[in-house]
């Protein structure tokens, strides 16, 4: 108890007197902007990020561009690029045991008496799930993805590129790429393009372009029908130019 106590006074000392300075070193680094009392622990920032106050970041990867509003929550959770997160959004992880066991508190299932104690020999549930494929992260959101206030998402869960989640839904299953979701527990209400479209900026991962090109083609990004004719024109252009070469 006493170790514990003492490891939670240097914790405190650090996050208040240490750690701004560590965050202005991520800050220019980077080239983000990191709110007061945003704070990240083993994770990394892929560039042009912005956290809100009281964002809390553990083994997460924040891609290039994306943002978190304030009081966001991200445990073990892989972001890709240009994805807007709204405030008071959280990444809920592990489970509890409902159907099968007799008892539902960890002690009577999980060895590690995380909570303080465990009669609990060997581990009979597992509390945590990852995404396959993904490991070791247990949530996984794609690119250009758009999640309002308020909004919970289970562990286990992928959640596509381009989809939009509406504020307080609960995230419980994957959501499809480009997809418009909302409820709870979330459902599909429809989807941003025609499926054409779709299969087609999945096939572009436009958001992984360099950054002279998005300056370029700016103009491009506000109609879907312009953007797609612009790359065919560009790929057409490409193609014949490798053909004279030949």
């Amino acid at each position: 108890m006493f170790r514990r106590k003492l490891e939670e006074i240097g914790s405190a000392v650090y996050r208040t007197f240490c750690y701004p300075f560590v965050r202005m070193g991520i800050e220019r680094r980077t080239k983000s902007i990191l709110k007061p009392k945003s704070y990240l622990i083993r994770s990394s920032l892929r560039g042009r990020n912005y956290l809100g106050k009281n964002v809390y970041l553990k083994n997460t990867t924040l891609g290039f561009g994306s943002y978190i509003n304030d009081n966001g929550n991200f445990t073990n959770t892989w972001i890709g690029n240009y994805t807007s997160i709204g405030t008071d959004v959280k990444a809920v992880l592990g489970s509890h045991p409902v159907h099968g066991h007799v008892a539902m508190h960890p002690a009577f299932y999980a060895k590690s008496g995380a909570m303080g104690f465990t009669y609990a020999k060997e581990d009979t549930f597992e509390e945590f799930r990852m995404v396959k494929g993904k490991e070791p992260y247990q949530i996984v959101i794609g690119n250009d993805v758009w999640i309002g206030n308020d909004v919970k998402i289970m562990q286990g869960v992928t959640i596509g590129d381009g989809a939009v989640v509406g504020a307080g839904a609960v995230v419980t299953k994957d959501i499809p790429p480009y997809s418009i979701c909302a409820g709870v527990p979330a459902r599909v209400k429809g989807y941003r393009f025609e499926p054409g479209e779709i299969e087609m900026l999945l096939a572009l991962k436009w958001w992984d372009k360099e950054e002279t090109f998005l300056k370029e083609h700016i103009q491009e990004f506000s109609d879907i029908g312009s953007f797609l004719k612009g790359e065919k024109e560009r790929r057409q252009h490409e193609t014949g130019n490798c053909s004279r070469g030949l």
